[in-house]
């Protein structure tokens, strides 16, 4: 039976999931238990259940955690595709921030939980900034899609180079050594133009003069208030 360490303050959701987010940045996502857990808090794994209705719950608080460390934020009178250009960056630094912690949004039993707050926050801010619904929607599948691809081929590449059986990076077939060389700063960001300018071409004719409202810093756009920016911020 696993030593348990004396619980030194009152058991809290908040202490839950900073606790196990530590443990899972350290330890990894696939050797993270809810025994553990116990172990390191002092309490039995049952004592969880108080706070979370399952472990699943718990992880997607997890993940939640780590989407609120990101730049998501709104930025009146901000364009659609500079907000772009600052969020995409932030998801993708901390993938490999926390390269752990990513791994449990491709766990299909806790992902779309823990990621829903996170989802529902971008989909209001673009909508907010005007842009029409159906382009994005189109929008939304070629940015997730090279999200998704680019982030976990990347997290995945730095978590094996990390085991002791990885081989030396000059002995690796070319294939190999392309394809790893393949995910630098300049190709995520040439990503993020080349989708920036297929939206444009996807709404055209629309001039794509999409901005987020100047109330949006108080939690939505006030009276008044439209998706334009002032005049003097007009490009």
């Amino acid at each position: 039976m696993p030593e348990t360490k004396q619980q030194k303050q009152p058991l809290s959701r908040e202490l839950i999931v900073d606790t196990a987010f530590r443990m899972i940045d350290e330890k990894g996502y696939r050797a993270f238990t809810m025994r553990a857990l116990g172990a390191e808090l002092g309490v039995s794994a049952m004592a969880f259940y108080a706070h979370f209705s399952s472990r699943e719950e718990m992880l997607a608080a997890v993940c939640s955690k780590f989407m609120d460390t990101l730049d998501t934020d709104p930025i009146p009178g901000e364009r659609w595709d500079d907000t772009l250009r600052r969020t995409m960056p932030s998801l993708r630094n901390g993938y490999l921030r926390y390269p752990n912690i990513a791994e449990i949004s491709l766990d299909d039993s806790v992902a779309w939980l823990g990621l829903a707050k996170h989802t529902e926050k971008i989909v209001n801010l673009h909508l907010s900034q005007g842009m029409p619904e159906d382009i994005f929607r189109k929008a939304w599948a070629m940015v997730d899609a090279f999200l998704t691809g680019f982030t976990g081929n990347e997290a995945a590449m730095i978590r094996s180079a990390t085991q002791d059986d990885f081989p030396d990076e000059g002995s690796l077939p070319e294939w190999q050594r392309v394809v790893r060389s393949a995910y630098t700063d300049e190709s995520f960001v040439n990503g993020i133009e080349i989708i920036i300018e297929g939206v444009k071409s996807i709404a055209a004719p629309d001039p794509c003069e999409w901005y987020t409202p100047l109330g949006a810093a108080d939690g939505g756009a006030g009276q008044g208030d439209t998706g334009e920016p002032p005049a003097s911020e007009a490009r």
